[in-house]
């Protein structure tokens, strides 16, 4: 068969999922809650990925490459798209919602316990991750008769750790604008603080003179949670098309080679989460009810890949359903996607440094452990603003311990499939965070 007609009939299959879609979020709309549309449509991008995956043996092999880059374009366009429009409101959200909270705010106070509860809970959970990641890898052993496929050239990474004084001075914005365009949420949380503080002083000065800024400030917040919750609505086409991109274009062989990292990679992950949830029933909020409002951007968080790009519907599902406050949602949501991040920063590192350990037949004794751990906690500071945050956490540790990155280059063919679970951890991490915090602050409306 040839490559255009090969591709024009999955094209059309695509069309005909899209309005299979149509049919299930809108005409069924009531049948279905929204966060089982949501799991609806992941599982049909999947199989349909999967069933395309399985078809490609009908062209020839030298067409493969050209089929899959086709039929996958014309599903980006949806996926892509819907992941634009997420990072389209991420900055306008996160800062008007910051200066909203802070004008709003009738003790200053409250927001120093935030900021200092927040920043703790991220620095014990990223090292509690470690410590699982680091118990389940020893466990199995990963590493031991490994090598490095001939051939197989080294990630050579992008951007360089600093330093945790470089890095906090980095996030000040030196220019506000480029900040807002580089999507640098940290930069523009700081931002919006220091004017929401000024505000603040000038109102108690003049408060006829600035009420008419606060209430612009609380229309436009009005308005942009309107057009997020406009975007939010499409999460079910987004999802679809992105698993559908993601299993067309890897099926299901790249699972076949790395079999026992990609099992400790995901009992670590899961063994998190269960310390997240644990972390819930401690100060009385139970699991259940948590993940069953959370689904959405939890789902949201596995097809995109992206902390950052899920952040508003994070923060979104933090205020309407889990029932956090704004305040906590925006700034400890916000803060989740630079620190402290369980997947990237706590488990992936961990266990890509006892692997590596193994490979090159270095004694893990307790001195070791203990320096990884704390190597870890540290570096996690560091990951804000930096591109391929995963990997850059893994240069920072190895780098730290002494070990070579090469070998890191093994688990690059999967990296997309276990990237997944390491986003969906880190969004859970920071929307837990964000909910045992606000339980402790008193502001929690379960």
């Amino acid at each position: 068969m040839s490559t255009l007609l090969f591709s024009s009939i999955w094209i059309g299959i695509l069309i005909l999922l899209f309005f299979l879609l149509v049919h299930i979020n809108v005409n069924l709309k009531k049948k279905f809650k929204f966060s089982t549309r949501v799991i609806i449509s992941t599982v049909l991008g999947f199989a349909v990925g999967i069933v395309f995956q399985s078809t490609l043996g009908m062209v020839g092999a030298e067409q493969v490459p050209d089929v899959i880059k086709n039929v996958t374009t014309a599903a980006s366009l949806v996926g892509r798209g819907f992941t634009s429009l997420l990072k389209m409101v991420v900055i306008p959200l996160v800062g008007l919602s910051v200066y909203n909270s802070i004008i709003n705010s009738k003790n200053n106070e409250n927001l120093k316990k935030l900021t200092g509860k927040s920043v703790v809970y991220y620095t014990v959970t990223v090292a509690i991750s470690a410590i699982i990641g680091i118990s389940v890898a020893m466990l199995f052993n990963l590493g031991v008769g490994m090598k490095l496929p001939e051939g197989m050239e080294a990630w050579t990474g992008k951007g360089e750790y600093k330093g945790l004084v470089d890095v906090v001075v980095s996030f000040i914005p030196s220019n506000i604008f480029k900040a807002m365009s580089e999507t640098s949420v940290i930069g523009v949380v700081i931002f919006a603080a220091f004017l929401g503080f000024a505000t603040n002083r000038m109102s108690l000065k003049n408060p006829e003179k600035i009420q008419p800024l606060k209430d612009v400030t609380s229309a436009l917040f009005a308005v942009m949670t309107s057009v997020t919750t406009t975007i939010i609505k499409i999460i079910p086409y987004g999802v679809a098309a992105l698993m559908f991109d993601l299993t067309a274009s890897y099926g299901l062989e790249v699972f076949k080679n790395l079999v026992t990292y990609l099992i400790v990679m995901f009992i670590s992950l899961a063994l998190v989460v269960v310390m997240q949830s644990i972390n819930l029933a401690i100060h009385g909020i139970n699991p259940f009810t948590y993940y069953k409002k959370a689904m959405a951007p939890l789902i949201l968080a596995l097809t995109t890949t992206s902390s950052m790009g899920t952040l508003p519907v994070t923060i979104e599902t933090l205020e309407k359903e889990v029932g956090v406050s704004s305040p906590t949602a925006n700034f400890t949501a916000t803060l989740g996607t630079t620190i402290g991040m369980n997947g990237c920063a706590g488990v992936f590192p961990a266990v890509i440094a006892i692997m590596i350990a193994n490979m090159n037949g270095i004694a893990i004794t307790p001195v070791f452990l203990i320096s990884l751990i704390t190597v870890i906690a540290l570096g996690s500071f560091g990951m804000a603003g930096v591109p391929g945050t995963a990997y850059i956490a893994a240069t920072v540790v190895l780098g730290g311990m002494g070990l070579p990155f090469d070998p890191v280059a093994i688990v690059f063919p999967i990296d997309s499939i276990i990237d997944m679970g390491r986003t969906a951890v880190n969004v859970n991490g920071a929307m837990v965070i964000s909910t045992v915090v606000d339980k402790e602050m008193g502001s929690f409306n379960e």
